[in-house]
């Protein structure tokens, strides 16, 4: 598959890690205790996929890129860093720059909006 085209196995991936480990266990926490914290889950569909670099795509570069996303109490993300590099700037950098566009479920505590980090791995695969 052409980079740009449909989504590809890698974001699939991060979204399925993404959605089910922050999901599934907040939406029971919160049933449980609705004064519990909730950590913000993204919306992919508030924003674009990463695109791969075209030099790291010519190169045949795959990694995987742990970014931290601060999210505030009103879901926009704050701050970025990278947490884990895919050994690649430009891969880390698609990430980071894409994802840093997308809107979150706010985060809360004790039943209000607040802000936290969330973790977020994308992996670059050549398809």
């Amino acid at each position: 598959m052409k980079p740009g085209l449909g989504m590809p196995a890698a974001f699939a991936m991060a979204v399925a890690v993404l959605a089910g480990c922050a999901q599934a266990p907040v939406a029971e926490q919160a049933a449980a205790n609705p004064t519990a914290a909730q950590q913000p889950v993204v919306d992919f569909a508030s924003c674009h996929r990463p695109v791969y670099p075209p030099q790291a795509l010519a190169d045949k570069i795959e990694g995987t890129s742990t970014i931290g996303f601060l999210v505030g109490p009103d879901g926009k993300v704050i701050a970025s860093k990278v947490y884990t590099s895919s050994g690649n700037a430009s891969l880390d950098e698609a990430v980071r720059s894409a994802i840093s566009q997308c809107t979150f479920r706010p985060p809360s505590h004790k039943g209000k909006p607040a802000q936290a980090w969330i973790p977020v791995q994308y992996v670059w695969k050549m398809d």
